[in-house]
């Protein structure tokens, strides 16, 4: 019980978590003229429901334009439109038979879990297509609408694609800089909060999407014109590669800082004092990187250096080589960044690398395929009993079981919680507005405004996009007169229901990740050991002045990436431990192997932070640093070997796929 009680805190603040600075009313806006213009003609011309139909179109465009660069933007939105057309013509010629839909919703959904996993942009794409094809089929259109209504989605689809490329086309880098930033001002954001958690981990996820959306961007390098766009997007790399080494230095910080705030007024000072400078120095890092520059001033610097010197005390001497680290990487901006590699690597969101890889990713070997083969079956059975019970508004239980149900436990509770809130949210202030009976173009436009806050919530929260998006779907609904808008405890109770057949389907079908945490920490720290024999051998040719220096560079920048992407699966398996249930192991050894799990994950951080500090020295070392370099990655190299080798004692448990 106690365990539970623990759990349920980081449950509720995942589950509602809220990124103010994810916030978006100006793209939002954009977007939202894109949805109002359908609704709008179509009320003026007496066809609201047709207008209805248009706008969802658009509406499902402008969330795909929220993701990748600004290069590909165009193609993912097209993908959308496409998808959303021909799931519109299915759900209306299926929604009149129970067979046809649940088979319908059964096969599509198979198929659209395994093309969400090709990235970010597919996952929105798949998601919303799988819940657009279960709120038409609800509704169950007249079969004659089918071909004209999948031509209105797809021509408000292909509108906002023209408003979004042509009409106010997003500035190039625009999504880069805005992502790197983000990385800094969620560090920011822990030197304003210290003292922390003694075991706090900074959430991964922006880091990763940043990491993502430069890897896409560095796909069109090639039609870039000019070597000053070449070379931002070398900074921008050179500066998130930074920010990845602070934040895993800041995994150690966090328990010197806490340590030494507890020894007094004294404490409390310096650590008060050395967290005001490094927020002050990566604010300026964050300011900079906005606006295309990346850099650290000297004085930030400086600033920083003197608040480390006034350390003292054992505590103070403990954060000493964490700070150091962190000014280290700090001084790593103003090297000049190496140039990057031209690639044609695989364009996220595509269709062909999804359908390409299909029969692997289908196979019930993979877990992608078992997660794939239990949604479409519960999703499928979902609808048939919804349909069975033929009673209004049924269909908001299988749009509950899309939406919450997800490929691992964590994600589906949270998911589930955040849904549960943000829909009850969204139908108590729906009934409140449809109980004054407003007039259907009133109901229609009002649907617009949620659109806005939809987009502009998109990105911000989950829990505060599902209250807006179900705003979106009730006043789109009721305004285009093809449903009564009355039946909120309908919807309440049947989004109840949602959220426990995807609880429960998890809890009898499950895959539980923690026991595979901690031969994923083993592989993580092999993965960094092989990173640092690679720079190890960046050092040699840089000492031995190696024509062949370009080839290990980039031998090392492939084993960087590998090593990050270990990391934070490593990372994302440990939070899991925290919030899993422990079944079928004793308490005791649950919480000793949670305790031995985070402090390989420190381990891992403190030696992720150093061989991506080395590795920026060891790409322009002077002459006369070569033999220190030298020395310093044999002991980071020999850290990894040992922190590996800890790993493989014990029970290790199953690895996940």
């Amino acid at each position: 019980m106690r365990r539970v009680t623990r759990r349920l805190p980081l449950v509720l603040k995942t589950a509602f978590a809220f990124d103010g600075a994810k916030w978006r009313p100006d793209t939002a806006l954009r977007c939202t003229i894109g949805v109002a213009v359908p609704v709008l003609v179509g009320a003026l011309s007496g066809n609201a429901a047709l207008g209805v139909l248009a706008s969802t179109g658009a509406l499902n465009a402008g969330l795909a334009s929220f993701t990748g660069v600004t290069r590909s933007r165009l193609r993912v939105m097209l993908i959308s439109s496409v998808l959303m057309s021909l799931v519109t013509v299915l759900a209306i010629w299926a929604g009149q038979s129970t067979l046809a839909t649940t088979l319908s919703v059964g096969v599509v959904s198979f198929l659209l879990v395994l093309y969400g996993a090709q990235g970010a942009a597919a996952t929105t794409v798949a998601i919303q297509s799988t819940m657009t094809l279960i709120v038409l089929t609800g509704l169950r259109l007249p079969s004659d609408l089918a071909l004209p209504g999948g031509g209105l989605v797809l021509a408000g689809g292909l509108l906002q694609v023209l408003l979004l490329t042509v009409a106010w086309p997003a500035r190039p880098r625009q999504a880069e800089r805005r992502a790197v930033a983000l990385v800094y001002r969620r560090l920011e954001h822990w030197a304003e909060t210290l003292p922390l958690e003694a075991h706090a981990l900074l959430d991964a996820t922006s880091l990763q999407e940043a990491w993502d959306l430069l890897n896409e961007a560095r796909t069109h390098l090639r039609e870039e014109r000019g070597p000053e766009r070449r070379q931002e997007h070398a900074e921008l790399r050179q500066a998130l590669r930074v920010a990845e080494g602070l934040r895993a230095a800041l995994v150690g910080y966090v328990r010197a800082d806490r340590a030494l705030r507890l020894e007094g007024l004294e404490g409390e000072r310096q650590a008060g004092a050395l967290a005001a400078a490094l927020l002050q120095a990566l604010r300026q890092i964050e300011q900079g990187v906005k606006r295309g520059e990346v850099r650290s001033s000297a004085a930030s610097r400086q600033a920083l250096e003197r608040a480390v010197a006034d350390l003292s005390g054992p505590a103070g001497e403990e954060l000493r080589p964490w700070a150091a680290l962190i000014l280290a990487l700090l001084a790593d901006l103003d090297r000049p960044p190496l140039p990057e590699a031209l690639t044609a690597g695989k364009r996220s969101g595509a269709l062909r690398p999804a359908l390409g890889d299909w029969p692997r990713s289908a196979s019930l070997r993979t877990l992608l395929g078992r997660h794939a083969l239990k949604y479409a079956l519960v999703l499928g059975l979902s609808v048939y009993v919804e349909r069975r019970l033929n009673v209004p508004h049924g269909y908001w239980l299988p749009l509950t079981v899309g939406v919450v149900l997800r490929q691992d436990y964590v994600s589906t509770l949270t998911r589930g919680v955040a849904r549960l809130g943000g829909t009850l949210a969204g139908v108590a202030l729906g009934a409140l507005v449809t109980a004054l009976h407003p007039p259907h173009t009133a109901l229609a436009l009002l649907g617009v405004g949620a659109a806005f806050f939809t987009y502009a919530l998109f990105p911000a929260g989950y829990a505060a996009f599902s209250g807006a998006i179900t705003l979106y779907v009730l006043f789109s609904v009721a305004g285009s007169g093809l449903s009564e808008g009355q039946a909120a405890e309908q919807r309440l109770v049947f989004t109840l229901l949602g959220g426990a057949v995807a609880l429960l389907t998890y809890l009898l079908w499950p895959s539980w990740q923690g026991p595979g945490a901690r031969r994923v920490l083993r592989d993580a720290a092999e993965a960094q050991h092989r990173y640092l024999l690679a720079v190890q051998d960046l050092w040699k040719a840089a000492q031995d002045r190696e024509e062949s220096q370009a080839g290990a560079a980039n031998q090392a920048s492939q084993a960087r990436e590998e090593a990050r992407r270990l990391r934070m699966q490593a990372e994302a398996l440990v939070r899991a431990v925290r919030i899993e249930p422990a079944w079928g192991q004793g308490a005791a050894r649950a919480r000793l192997e949670r305790q031995r799990t985070e402090e390989a994950l420190l381990r891992l951080h403190a030696g992720a932070a150093r061989s991506l500090s080395l590795h920026a020295q060891a790409l322009r070392p002077p002459r006369a640093q070569l033999p220190v370099l030298g020395e310093e990655l044999a002991h980071a190299a020999a850290e990894a070997e040992a922190l590996a080798g800890s790993l493989h004692d014990g029970p290790a448990g199953p690895a996940p796929e």
